[in-house]
């Protein structure tokens, strides 16, 4: 979403100015992340107000493996030299979620768990203001009704002042995350962060579908473990890996899918989709090729692709299909992976990755993961997908 009259220097220039204008003596939060958004939003604050900013990442249980500790190392540190606190919320968040499985309802609760921990942040340290990194398509996706992003409060009518206790201050709320990745190269954040793929607000709670449980979050993590670290360096937008249940409805296909399909499976798991410009919250098929075909389908990526765009075209209630790449004879979830190839993440295409690493990608998961039977690969675009599974 580029334009050749965005001007960098200036936008920040003008934001330092606003944010002074606004906070004056009195002190600010800000919470990060280690993503992109946040960090870019917290360094612009930290260069206004300086000492009067109360840094924290609040640790939610739904970070990857050793990330709180790994974002406080590198923000901490110069250039930025911002004093992050972590807040260990990982009990509250977790117990919040039991028993809970729509995806919106997931989201909601998550953004009740997040803001009721800033509120209390807030007042304890004496902040009028909560500063965040809230960017357009986060606002464009909520008022559409496609998903709830949980930083997105006053666009939705709800008023912080009353409810949390703090005034909201969104420094970033117009710009796309291409605009945002040029701010934090001009503000010298770390490449670390500054090319970091995108990760969503709740973290791993909308990669773990359904039901979040303290063991499917666990395998979760160590497959996002293994898909980062194979898929890094591959000129692919973003890549990850989510969890579902192995657990699976009937349902019959027309005849004319041929592709020496063995089996498709439908997960009891809903996923998010969108369709039109409006949510979709639909079954996702889980495609199974006999197994001495499936480079030679996987090869012809065409005809996987179009595949899908049969199955989601006959199966209007069908947001998602995935390829069946690995297996193995117990487990209870299933994994799969998402890689997709996008300019500003309001479309997405899927990416072609060689049989033999996304091969070893499942087999890996397969040996790591105890609990895990299947290891799928994502094959729908966005849309009628949405790149996040809830």
């Amino acid at each position: 979403m580029l334009t050749s009259e965005f001007n960098a220097e200036e936008f920040i220039k003008t934001q330092i100015e606003n944010l002074r204008r606004e906070i004056k003596e009195e002190k600010a939060l800000v919470a990060v992340s280690g993503g992109v958004d946040s960090t870019t939003c917290a360094a612009l604050a930290y260069k206004a107000i300086k000492e009067n900013l109360i840094c924290v990442l609040i640790d939610t249980g739904f970070m990857r493996i050793n990330e709180p500790e790994w974002v406080k190392n590198i923000l901490n540190k110069p250039p930025l030299n911002l004093p992050i606190k972590i807040l260990n919320a990982k009990e509250n968040f977790i117990k919040s979620l039991i028993g809970i499985k729509d995806a919106e309802e997931k989201r909601k609760i998550f953004r009740e768990e997040f803001y009721k921990v800033l509120s209390d942040v807030a007042k304890r340290e004496n902040c009028r203001f909560l500063i965040q990194g809230t960017i357009a398509p986060d606002w464009i996706e909520t008022k559409g009704g496609i998903k709830t992003q949980h930083n997105v409060l006053t666009q939705i009518g709800i008023k912080t002042e009353e409810k949390y206790g703090f005034t909201l201050l969104e420094p970033l709320v117009n710009l796309y995350k291409d605009q945002v990745r040029i701010i934090a190269k001009t503000l010298n954040v770390p490449k670390e962060i500054s090319e970091r793929q995108p990760f969503p607000g709740p973290g791993l709670m909308v990669r773990c579908v359904g039901e979040v449980k303290e063991e499917k979050l666990r395998e979760l993590k160590k497959a996002t473990k293994i898909v980062e670290e194979k898929l890094m360096n591959k000129e692919i937008q973003q890549y990850f890996a989510a969890i579902l249940d192995e657990e699976f409805i009937r349902e019959q296909f027309f005849p004319e899918l041929d592709l020496n399909i063995e089996e498709i499976k439908v997960f009891k798991n809903l996923a998010t989709g969108v369709k039109g410009d409006e949510r979709a919250y639909g079954k996702i098929a889980g495609v199974k090729i006999k197994e001495k075909h499936r480079e030679n389908i996987w090869n012809n990526f065409e005809a996987l692709i179009s595949l899908q765009s049969k199955i989601i075209s006959e199966k209007k209630d069908f947001t998602r299909v995935l390829y069946l790449i690995e297996e193995k004879n117990d487990g209870k979830y299933a994994i799969s992976i998402r890689a997709i190839k996008t300019r500003d993440y309001m479309t997405a295409e899927i990416a072609q990755i060689e049989w033999e690493t996304i091969k070893k990608i499942g087999e890996e998961i397969l040996v790591n993961c105890l609990d895990v039977k299947e290891v799928y690969y994502d094959v729908t675009p966005k849309p009628p997908a949405t790149i996040e599974y809830e």
